[in-house]
C-alpha cells in the first residue's frame, strides 16, 4: 500500500505544471554554510511551491535507506557504487593556509618537510591517520605526517583558528579565499598542491525524476559551478609572501 501511495504521488507531481513539494537535501556543513545562502534565496524565489529539508552533516548518507532525494558530497573520488545516478559541479581545490602575523613568527615553509617544524591544525578525526598529501609541479609526491595540536571535521571552526595565528590548517579554497584575498589567511606552499575535491550530487534515479528534485539538481548545476570558480585564487601572484 505504502509503495503504491508513493507511485501515486510522484505520478502526480510528474503531472503537475509547477514543481512542489518538500525536497529533502543532504549537504556538508561548509557548502551550507558558505555556498547555500548565496543560492537558495534564488531558488526558493523561482519556486515558491517547493520546500527544502536540509540535512547538514558531514557524514555519509545512505540516500535510499533514509529517504534523502539528493546527497550533495565533496570527495576525491566519485562514490559510483551502480544504484545511484551522479551529476558533478566542478572541483574544488584544497590550501594550506595560516595567518601572515603567524608566519613571520614561526617562518614560512619552503618544502613539505619544513611543515614538521610548524603548529598545524587537522580536519581528521582518525587520531592515526592524520597526514596530508601535496604535489609537486614535477609530480612529485610528499606525504607529511601530522600531529595536529587541533583537529576536528569543522572548517569555519579550523578558519577562524588559523585567522587568530594559532598554526597551519587545510581548507576548502571556496571557503578561504576571500581570507586570503583580505590578507588574513595567506597561502602556505602556494607551488605544491593537494588533492582535488568534487563537488557532486548523487540521487536514485526513481525520485530524481520528480520535477520538484529535477529543478532543484538542475539549478545547483547552473550555479554552483560558478560559485566554485569565483573562489579561485592566483597562486602565482596572490597567494604568497606579502598576499
Amino acid at each position: 500500500m505504502l509503495a503504491e501511495a508513493q507511485a501515486a504521488r510522484e505520478a502526480v507531481d510528474r503531472l503537475s505544471a509547477e514543481p512542489r513539494g518538500t525536497v529533502r537535501v543532504s549537504v556538508p556543513v561548509s557548502m551550507a554554510q558558505q555556498q547555500f545562502p548565496k543560492l537558495l534565496p534564488e531558488f526558493m524565489a523561482l519556486h515558491p511551491k517547493v520546500r527544502l529539508q536540509l540535512i547538514v552533516s558531514n557524514r555519509r548518507v545512505d540516500v535510499i535507506n533514509e529517504g534523502v532525494d539528493v546527497a550533495i558530497r565533496v570527495r576525491s573520488k566519485l562514490d559510483d557504487d551502480g544504484s545511484l545516478v551522479m551529476r558533478s559541479f566542478g572541483q574544488i581545490q584544497e590550501l594550506l593556509v595560516a595567518s601572515p602575523k603567524y608566519l613571520d613568527r614561526a617562518g614560512r615553509p619552503k618544502t613539505p618537510d619544513d611543515l614538521a617544524e610548524h603548529t598545524t591544525m587537522s580536519m581528521g578525526e582518525d587520531e592515526v591517520r592524520q597526514r596530508w598529501e601535496l604535489q609537486g609541479k614535477d609530480g612529485e609526491v610528499r606525504r607529511v605526517e601530522l600531529k595536529p595540536r587541533v583537529a576536528g571535521f569543522d572548517f569555519p571552526m579550523l578558519m577562524e583558528l588559523a585567522k587568530q595565528g594559532l598554526g597551519v590548517t587545510m581548507l576548502p579554497e571556496t571557503l578561504c579565499a576571500d581570507a586570503v584575498r583580505k590578507g588574513e589567511l595567506e597561502v602556505v606552499l602556494p607551488d605544491w598542491r593537494l588533492p582535488q575535491g568534487i563537488a557532486h550530487a548523487v540521487f536514485a534515479s526513481r525520485r530524481g525524476l520528480l520535477p520538484a528534485v529535477r529543478v532543484f539538481i538542475d539549478f545547483l548545476a547552473e550555479h554552483l559551478p560558478r560559485q566554485i570558480e569565483s573562489s579561485r585564487l592566483d597562486c602565482g601572484g596572490k597567494c604568497g609572501e606579502g598576499a
